[in-house]
């Protein structure tokens, strides 16, 4: 197992796609702030500030860079044969999935905290980083950034599972696109009418991940922040490997 995982994040480090990704986004990271200083006439933010205000914003980074890589790194090796002489290595498919999608999520994970990190850096440079905020807990700035991690581990699992079902970098990386972008519509409109999919919808990652950016936490809500992005890994990761047990790859 350590091995399988040792060579997916050797391809990892060596693909093409999660440069271009890395170097896209981070790209982005620089552009935003300055395209907000120029636009508006209101004073410039300092870096702290900057980071409390626009950390929401690193969510469309997330769904992003998931859909994306899942398409580039993982669905394309069905394209090109890899995945055919990976599965039948003689390795247990279980453990090759897992593997993937642990190189997958190391990834994915960078992806996610190129935002925060280069574009307040950026502020910072350009107005001081400042101080936090009256109000805001001092633990906000690691708190942010490793529940980034854990949420972006969240959206891989469930990014390797669509891999799985739809083996194909288009279909993948269109069909995460739209599901990560139109699931909180789905799941809020449908809890209207049903009082279950409300209850769902609040309890998903998909609706939890807009507490990262609180200024404070609640000790009674960390709870549900921690289990509910674990509890998606495991349950996305055991349906991925059941999919890919049972695909016949071509």
């Amino acid at each position: 197992m350590y091995n399988l995982i040792r060579s997916e994040l050797f391809k990892l480090r060596k693909d093409r796609s999660f440069r271009v990704l890395l170097l896209i986004t981070a790209v982005l990271s620089l552009s935003y702030p300055l395209l907000y200083y120029f636009d508006s006439e209101e004073p410039q933010f300092t870096g702290a500030e900057f980071l409390i205000k626009f950390m929401a914003s690193n969510g469309y980074m997330i769904k992003f860079g998931v859909a994306a890589l899942a398409g580039f790194f993982i669905a394309s090796e069905y394209a090109t044969g890899v995945m055919k002489t990976i599965a039948s290595s003689g390795n247990d498919r279980g453990r090759l999935f897992t593997a993937k999608l642990i190189g997958f999520s190391v990834g994915a994970m960078a992806v996610s905290i190129v935002f925060p990190i280069v574009s307040t850096t950026e502020v910072s440079l350009l107005s001081g980083f400042g101080h936090l905020p009256e109000g805001v807990d001092a633990f906000f700035i690691p708190r942010a950034l490793g529940l980034t991690l854990l949420y972006t581990a969240g959206y891989a699992a469930i990014g390797a599972l669509f891999t799985a079902i739809f083996t194909d970098s288009g279909k993948t990386i269109g069909f995460s696109m739209i599901f990560f972008l139109m699931i909180d519509l789905i799941l809020g409109g449908l809890g209207k009418y049903i009082p279950f999919f409300t209850t769902v919808y609040d309890y998903s990652i998909f609706k939890l991940m807009g507490d990262i950016s609180k200024p404070s936490i609640g000790s009674g809500d960390l709870p549900a922040l921690l289990l509910v992005p674990l509890l998606t890994i495991v349950a996305a990761g055991l349906l991925g490997i059941l999919v890919f047990r049972r695909k016949e790859i071509k």
